[in-house]
């Protein structure tokens, strides 16, 4: 078997995919060859045999062995997405590997070197009432860049790549938020759609101008809200403001239903700041109806990755405030 040699355009970083065979894997790759084929750059498919590991979701420490048969298996996996992705977007450059390792770290260590990192929703052996598995939450948690997270049609097929509808993004004004709403202009300047900026204002009985008649505040309220996006326009793309007095998770989860993709901020809390999913991320990546994108700003690469990292072979080729 030889390694496919693809020249990676310079300066520019590959979008990165995880497929293991499954529905949720197949949507990820159709949707991450678009994404290449949009930013004309390299896709690289990882596969990732996940043996048996010391029990830490970021430790990659294999403790098990590999059998022939699941060896055969996995080369055919890759072997067959590297072909679909050639299919879908024969423009592109395509590089696969295979990896003997755990799943999540294996592919949070490749996100280091990735311009945008895709990964479906649920892959094979998640648990079926489990909407996102918990490699899907770890990348979008943990991994360095952008993460879109593709979930299947209801009907169980692939997610279509074509747009369908607008990008919806979630506006609040922090600096994450700002970094979402750059990322959803960008996607939707690449796929020629519009994008509906949405924000969840404050309950009334908690707003500081209570008391003031709601008309008055609601103009102020969105006048505020319009101003905030002024530098961040792009021209020729339309925007849509839509304010809600909603919770901002469930505003949207409403926008979803329509949406081409739903693009939120991440969020660091608890002990490990920069880290960790806010609520109204988690809620979002959860139920939208949609493919989502988690937003935040790129952290520094580790100095030293893992040894356990090493391919085995080589193949063919701050979350959105609550305002209300």
């Amino acid at each position: 078997m030889t390694k496919a040699v693809t020249m990676r355009r310079r300066g520019l970083r590959p979008v990165l995919v995880g497929v293991d065979g499954s529905v949720c894997g197949q949507g990820a790759l159709s949707w991450a060859a678009a994404e290449a084929s949009y930013r004309h750059c390299t896709l690289h498919i990882v596969h990732v045999i996940s043996c048996p590991t010391t029990g830490n979701p970021l430790d990659m420490t294999v403790i098990g062995s590999m059998s022939s048969e699941l060896h055969a298996a996995a080369e055919w996996i890759l072997g067959d997405a590297e072909n679909h992705a050639r299919r879908a977007a024969p423009g592109i450059g395509v590089t696969a590997e295979l990896f003997v390792a755990g799943t999540a770290s294996t592919l949070l260590s490749q996100a280091q070197d990735a311009e945008l990192v895709v990964v479906g929703s649920r892959g094979v052996g998640g648990f079926r009432g489990l909407l996102v598995g918990s490699v899907s939450a770890t990348l979008a948690a943990h991994a360095p860049g952008p993460v879109i997270v593709v979930r299947p049609h209801r009907e169980g097929t692939a997610f279509l790549t074509s747009p369908r509808g607008q990008i919806v993004v979630g506006v609040d004004g922090s600096e994450v938020s700002t970094a979402a709403v750059r990322f959803a202009f960008q996607e939707a300047a690449r796929r020629h759609v519009g994008v509906i900026a949405v924000h969840a204002a404050m309950a009334r009985r908690r707003h500081p101008s209570y008391g003031t008649p709601p008309a008055i505040a609601e103009q102020v309220e969105q006048q505020l809200f319009d101003e905030s996006l002024d530098h961040l326009r792009v021209r020729g793309i339309h925007l849509q403001t839509k304010l809600v007095h909603s919770h901002p998770a469930q505003a949207l989860i409403n926008e979803s239903a329509d949406a081409e993709l739903v693009v939120v901020g991440s969020h660091g809390s608890g002990g490990i700041a920069g880290m960790l999913l806010g609520s109204v991320s988690q809620a979002v990546l959860q139920h939208a109806r949609c493919p989502v994108a988690v937003v935040h700003p790129r952290r520094a690469a580790p100095t030293e990755p893992s040894p356990a990292n090493r391919p085995q072979h080589p193949a063919r080729g701050t979350e959105l405030k609550e305002l209300a």
